[in-house]
């Protein structure tokens, strides 16, 4: 039979049991607090973290757009200089093959192009005209170098409606100029050299002192089989000579070229 004091020790173990218990729920309870901190530190860290990788990816992006905005201008810019070189470099491609004053093909130009289409085959054809103003010094002198200018460009115009498109027109110099017909014998050439010495015969030239008349002397030399164009070039500039001292105002035919 129990006590009352054995009722209260039993009392006292409960209790002691209930506080251990208790103490061990504490311990529990301050462990997962503890996690809990440690958690939602790690947290606010990751959080600040990823607002510092937000606020660098924005900065990012703005100096990406930023030079993209300097790359586009910069090509903008850059195509500009190359349309603008283009540009130049095209004029003074025209400016060194072209004379300036006439239109015609400057000289070395002309020869380029002479080379270039100066029949090759012996069943290729091309006509050869050396041509020149003839008493153009006269022309300077008595009416000025502006009606001499005048005169040069007059010429080129008349001799540009005596030739097809595919012929070319040069100026050797002062008053020389030079004409390649391609593809054209002997007696086609002699007809476009008679229109040429025509036209320049019938055209009057505008100056400040009233309109004046130029003639053209004009050698032709057709191409030989197998000849150079420097042999054919002496071939008409000897022509030429021969029209000169011949009367002027005319067309003198080159001999055949000597067989190779």
């Amino acid at each position: 039979m129990f006590s009352l004091f054995d009722n209260e020790e039993a009392v006292l173990d409960r209790t002691e049991v209930m506080l251990t218990q208790l103490a061990a729920v504490a311990d529990g309870v301050k462990v997962l607090a503890e996690a809990y901190r440690r958690g939602y530190r790690e947290q606010r860290r990751l959080v600040r973290l990823s607002d510092r990788m937000q606020a660098d990816l924005q900065k990012a992006n703005r100096r990406l757009a930023e030079q993209q905005r300097d790359l586009q201008s910069l090509n903008v810019a850059l195509s500009g200089e190359i349309e603008t070189s283009a540009r130049l470099e095209a004029e003074l491609r025209r400016l060194a093959d072209t004379d300036p004053l006439t239109g015609a093909l400057a000289r070395r130009r002309f020869l380029e192009v002479c080379t270039r289409d100066w029949p090759r085959r012996a069943d290729q054809s091309a006509c050869l005209l050396m041509l020149d103003i003839d008493r153009f010094k006269l022309v300077n002198d008595s009416h000025g170098h502006a009606a001499g200018d005048a005169a040069l460009i007059a010429f080129v115009a008349a001799c540009r409606s005596a030739l097809r498109s595919l012929d070319t027109i040069g100026r050797l110099g002062g008053e020389e100029f030079a004409v390649l017909l391609v593809g054209t014998a002997m007696a086609d050439g002699t007809a476009v050299a008679e229109r040429i010495r025509t036209a320049v015969a019938d055209m009057p030239v505008a100056t400040e002192g009233g309109p004046i008349g130029i003639t053209v002397s004009i050698g032709l030399a057709a191409a030989g089989p197998g000849e150079t164009l420097p042999a054919a070039m002496r071939r008409a500039d000897a022509a030429l000579y021969a029209a000169k001292h011949g009367g002027r105002n005319r067309v003198e035919l080159a001999p055949a070229a000597a067989a190779p």
